[in-house]
């Protein structure tokens, strides 16, 4: 797995340098890709993640599932090196690291603010408005590389890479400000699985700690409508 891994990671960076001077480079790219991501309802897959600094040196490498479904619900599970679940229930956002038996929440709308997790589960895209993009066909028939860089100077990464094998999305790329890069290649791909009314709903399980970071927004309202 980290062999393929590797090799994605080359053909990410070929791709790249490839953008400066390819006639695939179109101005319809930002559509072509809008029209994929709107085509994706609800997903499911299992990831491989690697993490590597600035030099290409490996920070961390974890494994396990992924399931979306727009909008703003998704579950992502860690099964290896340590197991932990971090699960959007369209309000909150729940990291549940099961090792050491703490959650934390927080507001969805503030987390996924300005970050790569909102390009795939946010109701509305306009793909053209919030970056620069440009296309490159892959070295596989019927893979396309889509390299985003966000058009928000207060964005949480520099360059955002997606590929897609015909209309399957297959692997994702993430490079922070720092210089950090963390690549996602999916496996056993289900584009538009259906998915129970509650599968993303979240139970705080009894005897956890929950560290609680959501602003109040409701509160006051509700006690001014008291008599």
């Amino acid at each position: 797995m980290i062999k393929s891994i590797k090799n994605r990671l080359t053909q990410f960076v070929s791709a790249s340098a490839l953008l400066c001077f390819s006639t695939l480079v179109a101005a319809d790219a930002p559509q072509d890709l809008e029209k994929k991501l709107t085509a994706i309802d609800s997903f499911k897959a299992n990831f491989s993640q690697v993490i590597t600094d600035e030099f290409g040196t490996l920070i961390d490498e974890s494994s396990g599932y992924f399931e979306l479904q727009r909008p703003q619900l998704f579950r992502w599970v860690v099964s290896e090196p340590f197991e932990q679940e971090i699960i959007a229930d369209g309000v909150n956002l729940w990291q549940f690291d099961i090792d050491i038996e703490q959650i934390n929440v927080s507001s969805l709308d503030q987390t996924l603010a300005n970050s790569p997790a909102a390009l795939l589960s946010q109701a509305q895209l306009d793909v053209a408005t919030n970056y620069e993009v440009a296309a490159v066909q892959g070295q596989q028939e019927g893979v396309m590389i889509y390299h985003l860089m966000p058009r928000d100077p207060d964005a949480l990464y520099e360059v955002l890479i997606i590929e897609f094998n015909g209309d399957d999305l297959v692997a994702l790329q993430v490079k922070d400000n720092l210089g950090q890069s963390t690549l996602v290649d999916f496996t056993n791909v289900v584009m538009n699985p259906p998915f129970d009314e509650d599968h993303f709903e979240f139970t705080v399980p009894e005897g956890v700690d929950v560290i609680d970071s959501r602003e109040v927004v409701e509160q006051e309202p509700l006690e001014a409508e008291r008599p």
